[in-house]
């Protein structure tokens, strides 16, 4: 005779099985759909609350703020009060307000990851890893076969068709090859990934297993990095290897230098682009055309950010203020018109465009007390943390826009994966990052 089972332990088990499959499938879908960020966020958050509650926990522990949240709120403020000088005072609104909306969600469920069994957490971090792993092999493939995936899909029906014919060669109404920009999203998001999932994957007891996997998951990325040209993204990864070496050592030092490094960035990004410009790197042909690109954009949103340096332009306003390609002045030898781009592709100038003096302390002080929280993580993960942030650091400072929702959810996740990973690799003591 049968025992039926207990509705209570069904509904746990199922439970259990959720959670490892979202962080599963959230870096392998963002990867080949990087939009899909904002969704897998708050996805993965639901589901680590529910197991929250389930868990006999008090709800209002998953919104005590700390310090780096507290330092983030400051800066959703801002960004809200800089709608009322914006040139774009809708799109500061809405950027403030997702901002807040991300921000909370992340704290509910890095909070919630607490109450994970030690079994859990760790399937749900080896779960990422192989995500994160199928993910940069779904971009290599597509690199390596000029997108044949991505072209099927969207030749198999209208509603993928692409909007413009940028990054697409189309013949005769089929897309026929993809060049490689069209996955730089998907490039960032395997670096933002890996470090998380190289902490995930030391976990593993057996030594060979975690060396295979480790070493499969490292070539993956790596091939992939270095075969999509995307010259921020490779900087961003050789970076953080140099980081993670010197972290691995001087694990304190490490977070101290960064935090140095990240506060004076925005203190002599200007003075540095300012020099680019005038040492005209613009007009050197052995640099790659992007980076000529970035030097003249560069020094003419810093022209434009002495206007009104104490309160910039108001948040998410760039594109705003763009002059048009026919209008803005295009010197002969010049690779890019004078002009500002739809964002600054540098994030601590972008700070200083949009929210001005205010606005870059603000954001400084936001990254140093994340970077701060670092040392509250179990040794072992302290090193994987530190190169995180500075993979994240590195791709920023030469490309991307701050107020992206794709870009906002992937920094989200990233700090999600960082949590779970750092939960299955050291349970005890369980700080929340």
């Amino acid at each position: 005779m049968s025992i039926p089972a207990d509705p209570d332990t069904a509904r746990s088990q199922k439970s259990g099985y959720t959670i490892p499959v979202l962080f599963f499938l959230s870096p392998l879908l963002t990867a080949a759909v990087p939009q899909l960020t904002w969704l897998f966020l708050p996805l993965i958050a639901i589901a680590l609350c529910i197991s929250f509650w389930r868990g006999g926990g008090d709800w209002r522990q998953l919104l005590q703020p700390n310090l780096a949240v507290g330092a983030v709120l400051l800066v959703v403020l801002y960004v809200v009060i800089s709608a009322i000088w914006a040139a774009n005072r809708g799109a500061a609104l809405e950027k403030g307000g997702l901002l807040l909306v991300m921000a909370v969600i992340l704290l509910a469920a890095v909070r919630a990851i607490a109450v994970l069994d030690h079994a859990q957490s760790s399937r749900a971090a080896f779960a990422f890893a192989a995500g994160a792993f199928f993910g940069a092999m779904f971009i290599l493939v597509e690199l390596a076969t000029d997108g044949a995936i991505t072209r099927y899909a969207i030749n198999l029906t209208s509603l993928l068709k692409p909007k413009s014919a940028k990054f697409v060669a189309i013949s005769q109404g089929e897309v026929m090859e993809i060049n490689p920009a069209q996955f730089r999203r998907s490039v960032t998001l395997l670096v933002s990934n890996f470090w998380p999932a190289l902490l995930a994957l030391s976990a593993i007891p057996a030594r060979p297993r975690r060396t295979m996997l480790i070493a499969l998951l490292t070539l993956a990325v790596a091939a992939a990095v270095l075969l999509s040209e995307r010259a921020s993204s490779q900087v961003a990864l050789l970076g953080s290897f140099v980081v993670f070496l010197f972290a691995w050592r001087f694990r304190r030092g490490a977070v101290r230098a960064l935090a140095v490094l990240w506060c004076l960035a925005f203190v002599l990004v200007l003075p540095l682009v300012f020099s680019a410009y005038k040492a005209e790197l613009h007009m050197m042909s052995w640099l790659p055309d992007s980076a000529r690109a970035r030097v003249i954009l560069w020094e003419f949103t810093a022209e434009r950010t002495l206007e009104r340096p104490w309160l910039g332009i108001g948040a998410a306003s760039t594109s705003k203020l763009r002059e048009s390609r026919a209008v803005a002045e295009q010197p002969e030898g010049f690779i890019f018109p004078r002009n500002t781009g739809q964002h600054a592709h540098n994030l601590f100038l972008q700070s200083w465009y949009e929210l001005g003096v205010v606005g870059a302390v603000l954001m400084a002080l936001a990254g140093l007390a994340l970077l701060l929280r670092i040392p509250l993580l179990p040794w072992e993960a302290q090193p994987y943390a530190v190169a995180t942030f500075a993979a994240f650091a590195g791709g920023i400072t030469l490309a991307g826009g701050i107020w992206q929702t794709w870009l906002m959810g992937a920094v989200g996740l990233m700090l999600l994966y960082l949590q779970i990973a750092a939960t299955a690799r050291a349970p005890e003591p369980r700080i929340n990052f």
